[in-house]
């Protein structure tokens, strides 16, 4: 019995889940949260590059606000959003010019996604310049 008892066969193991452990769920839970915010980031800008696109592609300014905001609407499902994550989208159209879809005009789409529960807020910006020809 004395000799099982001094013995330190297994001891690895013991110490491994003792000290190791304890010490990866921490980093494990970090890895997660940057990978979700790493994702959220990513979907941002290719909606607002996306959006921007469309909307210098367009031939006038009504058609331009409308193809824009169908486009991330069309591209945010393809990206698997959720409808929880549209309703805390934003999108945001900045001109240089007025009216907005002008020759040479530089326009500025921005995404934001909210904060919620374990989201933080996110977002990304794309700029275009229309076309001098237009």
């Amino acid at each position: 019995m004395k000799r099982l008892i001094k013995s330190e066969s297994g001891s690895a193991s013991v110490e491994f889940v003792a000290l190791a452990l304890p010490l990866f769920v921490p980093i494990i839970i970090f890895l997660h949260q940057f990978a979700s915010a790493s994702g959220q980031e990513e979907i941002a800008r290719t909606l607002a590059r996306e959006g921007a696109r469309a909307f210098v592609t367009s031939s006038n300014q009504s058609s331009a606000t409308a193809a824009m905001t169908a486009v991330i609407q069309r591209a945010g499902r393809e990206l698997g959003l959720r409808e929880e994550e549209f309703e805390r989208m934003a999108i945001n159209l900045e001109c240089s010019d007025s009216p907005c879809h002008s020759p040479n005009g530089k326009i500025v789409v921005t995404v934001h996604f909210g904060a919620f529960k374990e989201f933080r807020a996110v977002t990304a910006s794309a700029q275009e310049y229309i076309s001098p020809w237009s």
